[in-house]
Formats: structure tokens, C-alpha cells, sequence
């Protein structure tokens, strides 16, 4: 078997577990004994776990930057304060420059 499937079998493996086990915590009811364990159960927190995971598990660590970046940015009041104000601009902002940086750059590696 390739290294990169070996390597994206791990990724995906190890996120599937992590998931599974804050799933797990959340159902029977720990996650609401933790500080900020509501937030785990979130899709900004599984985008951050998933490209931690990623980049620590991968020789191309371009899928773990936009995982993590993406869980950073819908985490954002957690990480900068309060951003209700904002917060309904970022996410939508965030990902359509992202996916236009990945536009641009991968048409310019096929040339």
C-alpha cells in the first residue's frame, strides 16, 4: 500500500475515533461537566480537531491548514471575544477566499 494511503487512512481513522469518543462524552453527559465541553459539539470544533489531526498526520499539510483555519474562524468569538456583530460576515467571507485562493493556485500548478 502507498504511504499517502496509509497516511490518509490514519487521518481519517483517528478523526473518525476522536469524533466518535466526544459523541460518546456529549451522550452520556460529561462534556456538560467540562468547561466549554458545550463547544466540542460543534461544526467549528470538528473542523479544528479534524485539521490538528490532519496536520499532524499528513506530509501535505494543505488539507489540515484549511481544516483548521475553517475551525478557527467558526470558532471565532471563542478565540477573539465577542464577534456577534461580525460573525455573520467571517464565515461566509472566509470561505469564498479561501476557495478562491484554491482556485487560483491550482490552476496555476497544472501549467
Amino acid at each position: 500500500m502507498a504511504v499517502s494511503k496509509i497516511n490518509d487512512r490514519l487521518s481519517y481513522g483517528v478523526t473518525i475515533l476522536v469524533f466518535g469518543i466526544i459523541f460518546l462524552l456529549d451522550k452520556i453527559g460529561i462534556l456538560d461537566k467540562i468547561p466549554y465541553g458545550g463547544k466540542l459539539m460543534s461544526v467549528g470544533a470538528f473542523f479544528l480537531i479534524a485539521g490538528i489531526i490532519f496536520l499532524i498526520t499528513q506530509p501535505k499539510k494543505i488539507l489540515g491548514w484549511v481544516f483548521t483555519a475553517v475551525g478557527v474562524i467558526l470558532n471565532a468569538d471563542l478565540f477573539f471575544g465577542r464577534m456577534d456583530n461580525y460573525s455573520i460576515y467571517i464565515v461566509p467571507l472566509a470561505l469564498i477566499i479561501v476557495g478562491i485562493i484554491m482556485v487560483f493556485t491550482s490552476s496555476k500548478n497544472k501549467n
